[in-house]
């Protein structure tokens, strides 16, 4: 029987796999909402889409006030790359990204996403293709999922992080290398 590899990778500390606990501990105390402390703090998504190669850095919420300007921006940034189909995103998602890299201790780092917003043609087509994984009623469909990673952070870190908040569905694609988030009830694959 082979060793199961560890949670954490070599990019991961001690000290933030630490903060991420506590962080979970927090949300759990406070329920399935931010705390105020954590509510009201500025939050600021640094992203690198991969299929477009477009950059994003944009705070689209402060003091507990999500920004309209900023949620447009990142709708467009966010689009269906085989479509250019445009969706509003659900601000849940983007404050479980957030919340996210805080817990790995990168609130600096760019996420590199894979998919956001993915119009029906392209969900139908992804399906077809037999590639597995996409759901016929997936939530990337409403602009409620974003498939990413963070470099520098292990998939499994990332992914345990994400599980330990508690919020939304988390799945963890290794062969792909991304992990799944979306705004949907708490589950796990």
């Amino acid at each position: 029987m082979s060793p199961r590899k560890p949670l954490l990778g070599p990019e991961l500390t001690r000290r933030a796999f630490l903060r991420g606990a506590a962080l979970a501990l927090l949300g759990l105390a406070a329920g399935p909402a931010p705390s105020r402390a954590l509510a009201l703090a500025s939050r600021r998504l640094r992203m690198l889409h991969t299929h477009t190669g477009e950059r994003i850095d944009v705070v689209y919420a402060e003091e507990g006030a999500l920004l309209p300007d900023a949620l447009r921006a990142l709708d467009r940034f966010l689009r269906d790359h085989r479509t250019g189909d445009v969706h509003a995103i659900d601000p849940k998602v983007l404050d479980i990204a957030w919340s996210i890299a805080r817990a790995v201790d990168r609130p600096a780092g760019q996420f590199e996403v894979i998919c956001g917003y993915r119009s029906a043609r392209s969900n139908e087509m992804l399906r077809a293709t037999g590639s597995g994984g996409v759901a016929k009623r997936s939530l990337h469909l409403a602009g409620r999922a974003i498939d990413l990673r963070l470099p520098g952070v292990d998939l499994r870190a990332l992914h345990g992080a994400a599980l330990a908040l508690g919020r939304g569905g988390v799945g963890l694609y290794p062969a792909s290398g991304f992990v799944h988030l979306d705004s949907g009830r708490p589950r796990a694959w």
